[in-house]
């Protein structure tokens, strides 16, 4: 790839990494938000729940316009509305106030990631398009080691505003940045729109995005959970919860560069099923073993590696099946499912799990097999998937 390529994916990974971290904070957060606007702790999940609702009705409802505009003044513009939305939040006087600007950001969050998907679709050649998103999934990862640690920090020197108006002020930035760095390319040629139902039932787009439902919602059956699962299940320490996380966000990091690397060279259903592999080994090890027979530094960096090979994959897989006309839409559809299998597995997964007493959650174990059932169709179907790309 030339250094002009490499420093689109690198602009649109930075817009990625606060993208996700304005999404990532708020669940730690927690906690603040029910002292300070005296919220039953029930409710707060629903801050992150306003975000992904709103980002895939947005999404959603937005696929069939998004390839009408130029890339470079439609990202800047979204960033802009990133940045309003994360003022309104810090300023947020009630807890249904904070729902409701969260849910705005929700809108252009969702945006942001369509048309940073598209931005690389479109820059970077099929060959090397594993590296691209390998190198943009990173912001995942580096979210987790950086973005959220120093987000709590910020939290405990200026309450839970702070956060906000930091990403706000970087939302300024980054959209500056963008006004200067990415190429301010025409417009696709506009074709007319076949429909969305249509568009969907495509079968090359269809298995593209059950790939993306399976691994986004499968995910996300536990993933809310995490924390209490570790802390109150197993005795694991409160203090040292960020250097779990730390742990898990260097392998991400590292797992997902070494993905990308591969999905170049191999072929992506050997590199699904090793994701599924990793998957596996964490859920029986981790989840459905009482009590776990693999250690909790093992069985949480290896569920968050199998999450960053399986995205990859799945990304790179649903990256090549759109034409340039309609690249756009095509990532804002995969963005609405992902979103919106994201929200229906959390909430599954808050009717299958129960509390007890001491903050304990009862059936683990059978989440888990639920989750390892859905994380094996992602290797049957990217087989079915891959014969269908071109990847010249």
């Amino acid at each position: 790839m030339t250094r002009q390529i490499w420093g689109i994916v690198a602009l649109i990974t930075a817009v990625q990494f606060f993208n996700i971290i304005d999404f990532m904070i708020v669940m730690p957060l927690g906690p603040d938000f029910a002292l300070a606007f005296g919220a039953p702790v029930d409710q707060v999940p629903w801050v992150a729940t306003a975000y992904i609702l709103s980002a895939s009705i947005t999404a959603f409802a937005s696929a069939r316009y998004l390839d009408r505009f130029r890339r470079r003044p439609l990202m800047v513009s979204i960033l802009l509305g990133l940045a309003m939305a994360e003022g309104l939040a810090a300023q947020a006087p009630s807890f249904h106030a904070l729902l409701g600007f969260r849910a705005l950001a929700g809108v252009f969050g969702g945006l942001a990631t369509s048309i940073s998907m598209a931005i690389i679709s479109e820059s970077v050649p099929p060959a090397f398009r594993g590296r691209a998103m390998g190198f943009s999934g990173s912001a995942f990862a580096l979210s987790s080691i950086i973005g959220v640690p120093l987000g709590l920090e910020l939290s405990l020197i200026g309450g839970w505003q702070l956060p906000f108006y930091a990403l706000s002020a970087v939302m300024l930035l980054m959209a500056l940045a963008t006004r200067f760095a990415l190429p301010d390319n025409p417009a696709p040629p506009r074709r007319p729109w076949p429909g969305t139902w249509r568009f969907i039932r495509r079968k090359k787009t269809l298995y593209a995005y059950a790939l993306l439902a399976t691994v986004s919602g499968g995910s996300f059956l536990l993933i809310p959970s995490f924390a209490t699962y570790m802390q109150f299940n197993l005795g694991f320490p409160r203090e040292r919860m960020s250097e779990i996380y730390f742990v898990a966000g260097v392998a991400t990091l590292i797992a997902q560069q070494i993905t990308g690397w591969a999905l170049d060279r191999y072929r992506m259903t050997y590199v699904a099923w090793v994701g599924f592999g990793c998957i596996a080994m964490s859920l029986i090890g981790g989840f459905m073993s009482d009590p776990p027979w693999l250690s909790i530094w093992v069985f949480f960096p290896l569920f968050m590696v199998s999450g960053a090979a399986r995205i990859v994959a799945a990304n790179t897989a649903s990256s090549l099946v759109p034409e340039a006309h309609e690249r756009a839409a095509h990532m804002a559809l995969q963005g609405s499912i992902r979103h919106g299998c994201s929200g229906l597995a959390a909430f599954a997964s808050s009717i299958i799990l129960t509390v007890n007493i001491d903050g304990s959650l009862n059936n683990v174990a059978a989440l888990a097999t639920v989750t390892l059932v859905v994380a094996l169709a992602q290797p049957l179907i990217m087989a079915r998937l891959e014969p269908m790309l071109d990847r010249r």
